[in-house]
């Protein structure tokens, strides 16, 4: 199960007061709520099948926590495979509403984001990715404030008028302190590491979780959610409680599954080896040629 990863991990147990638990007719006693989100006692849904609207909860408490794990199942549908919106995870100075994926587009803090934009384009393909902001940088495409992301082209399903949804996909985010890390899985898969950023997230920021659909009408539905507290690691706790983080280039990281990426790697790789051994026996050669001459 998916807790047994946490547990084989970690020795922590949930901080109650932002863990959400089935039934969630009433979550709202510990969370705001902003745009089209409504419940049940199976889920939340952060948005409805309507598009360009926007939903996202916000916690009513501070995170209060220097180091912390982050287990949430996500089922993000549409009704043809294809799909337009975006959900996010947010550690952020306070609550917001905006563009940034259901949140403000101009933030502080971090974000880790499922970007479920896919079409019939080559190369357009869902990832999952950490954003920040000092709350100066404006959202745009996003590419500008990513500090990491991989590839999970099978986060979207499509809607077959199933009365019995599964959960298509769930992520870990796991922060101590100095470093973010973010895992996912699929319902039949393992946990596979996604990335990781250099980062310091302030014990008083919120916690929150948004969507928000594109021109394709999709839905976006928070399944569960559980948050553990957990020792920070050394460097961390001898920093200053304030936000920073490590921008730097923008490198994509994409998982072991992209096929294009393996084949071309490995071969590069067996070209430029047949290219040294080859240039290895030319000089061989000229070496023993000129040993005879001379």
């Amino acid at each position: 199960s998916s807790s047994a990863f946490l547990h084989s991990r970690y020795n922590n147990l949930p901080a109650s007061r932002l863990t959400l638990t089935q039934p969630y007719g009433q979550f709202l006693r510990h969370w705001d709520v902003q745009g089209k989100v409504t419940s049940t006692n199976d889920e939340i849904r952060l948005t409805p099948a309507i598009r360009g609207v926007t939903g996202a909860i916000w916690s009513k408490t501070r995170l209060d926590m220097k180091a912390f794990g982050l287990e949430m199942d996500f089922r993000l549908t549409s009704n043809d495979g294809l799909h337009a919106g975006r959900a996010a995870i947010w550690l952020v100075d306070r609550p917001t509403n905006g563009a940034a994926y259901g949140a403000s587009s101009n933030f502080k803090g971090i974000g880790i984001v499922l970007d479920t934009f896919q079409s019939r384009e080559p190369g357009a393909s869902p990832f999952i990715g950490i954003i920040a902001s000092d709350g100066t940088t404006v959202y745009s495409n996003g590419e500008d404030i990513t500090l990491g992301r991989c590839k999970a082209s099978g986060m979207v399903r499509a809607d077959n008028h199933s009365e019995q949804l599964a959960e298509t996909i769930s992520v870990y985010v796991e922060y101590l302190g100095s470093v973010i890390r973010v895992f996912y899985k699929y319902p039949s898969g393992e946990w596979a590491y996604c990335t990781d950023a250099q980062a310091h997230i302030p014990s008083h920021f919120v916690l929150g979780v948004s969507a928000a659909s594109g021109e394709l009408p999709s839905r976006h539905d928070l399944l569960s959610l559980q948050v553990f507290e957990m020792e920070p690691s050394f460097e961390a706790a001898v920093e200053p409680d304030e936000l920073r983080f490590e921008t730097g280039e923008f490198i994509p990281r994409f998982d072991g599954n992209d096929d294009f990426v393996t084949t071309l790697f490995a071969f590069a790789t067996g070209f430029i080896a047949i290219v040294l051994l080859f240039a290895a026996v030319l000089l061989w050669d000229y070496y023993n040629d000129y040993r005879l001459v001379t």
